[in-house]
């Protein structure tokens, strides 16, 4: 119960997290004398850029060149065009992670260049439906790998469908200029709630508090820049629940006395290098599997490379695991993980940062 519990607490703290950013138009784009102000947004980490954006098309439409729709939106960070079908959080933390660390705070507030025109070939349009078709999708994908049967999700009323999506469609715009919090000293995370407020002790659940405020916290010498807003961010997460709610009862009416099948598992290394394979909750020994277990599944071929180092009386680099902006310790038992970590179309999604040996190897 306590470990459930530790879980439960995790999982709210996840949903609290917050990606500040800033949206401009790119320049070669811009038809009037004066480029557009930016727009500024809190970004939920648990959603998708196409239900998080549409005040954002809204604001720069008007300044697009002629012909543009909302529905030939496409972003870059840094000049790399964003998927959209990656959710928000998983996206920050592959673009803006440095070797073992997640989320350089010098990518606060997180800037992204909005176009109308010139949209890669490879680069899919993505409306709102289009999100929320892949949302449907995943969640009846990760309901068949835990317990054989999409037909829980299928049972979904409308009304616990509509708040699914209603918690996912939350960004929060921020008035330009809006004062940010003092840094503290070192460009560090403010402090944390009083004990009392967080969960007992653990590795994970302690580092997703810091992770969320540190997601949160404008780095030094930004004063002025939009920082993450100081609203409650519970209601997304108590929305969610009333339609999570009847949803996990469903799936545990399907698995009956059988534990889960598996636990949907997704490690990224880049926007479009991912591996999905059914990760087992249990090794065959009965122990719980952990994240260095999954991993070593998903990415084979760089835990061979760590343990045959290892083997040779040398170092072993194993890559460094981010889940929702924050490291993870291998040890953590799996399922624990997905409890309290997982998105809200039914999957966890690791962000594997690869030693730098390994990446120059390509």
């Amino acid at each position: 119960m306590e470990g459930q519990m530790e879980a439960a607490e995790a999982r709210e703290l996840a949903w609290a997290g917050c990606i500040p950013a800033v949206f401009s138009l790119a320049q070669d784009e811009v038809t009037t004398l004066e480029p557009p102000p930016c727009y500024h947004a809190n970004l939920p980490r648990q959603s998708w850029l196409p239900l998080v954006t549409g005040e954002v098309v809204e604001h720069f439409l008007p300044f697009a060149p002629p012909m543009a729709r909302a529905s030939s939106m496409w972003m870059q960070c840094r000049g790399e065009p964003l998927r959209w079908q990656v959710p928000v959080g998983v996206l920050f933390d592959l673009l803006t992670s440095g070797d073992d660390q997640p989320g350089n705070g010098d990518m606060l507030p997180w800037q992204l260049t909005v176009r109308f025109q010139a949209r890669p070939t490879d680069q899919l349009r993505g409306s709102v439906d289009d999100a929320k078709a892949l949302v449907r999708s995943a969640l009846k994908e990760s309901a068949f790998l835990r317990c054989g049967s999409a037909q829980p999700v299928m049972d979904l009323s409308p009304l616990d469908d509509a708040r699914i999506f209603e918690a996912l469609c939350s960004a929060s715009p921020i008035e330009a200029g809006s004062p940010a919090p003092a840094p503290s000293s070192g460009g560090s995370p403010p402090p944390l709630p009083p004990p009392s407020c967080l969960p007992p002790a653990s590795p994970v659940s302690s580092q997703a508090a810091a992770g969320q405020a540190a997601s949160q916290q404008t780095p030094a010498g930004k004063q002025g820049q939009p920082s993450a807003s100081d609203a409650p961010a519970s209601s997304p997460y108590e929305v969610y629940c009333q339609a999570r709610t009847p949803l996990e009862a469903s799936l545990l009416r399907s698995l009956g006395s059988r534990g889960e099948r598996a636990v949907p598992t997704r490690a990224f290394v880049a926007q479009r290098e991912w591996r999905q394979l059914p990760v087992a909750p249990l090794l065959p020994s009965g122990d719980p599997t952990t994240l260095a277990d999954a991993l070593a599944l998903l990415l084979p071929r760089a835990f061979a490379a760590a343990s045959d180092a290892e083997s040779s009386g040398g170092e072993g680099q194993r890559p460094t695991a981010i889940v929702q902006g924050v490291v993870v310790e291998l040890n953590t038992p799996v399922s624990w993980l997905y409890e309290a970590c997982s998105h809200p179309d039914g999957f966890l999604y690791v962000v594997c940062l690869m030693p730098q040996s390994q990446r120059t190897r390509g």
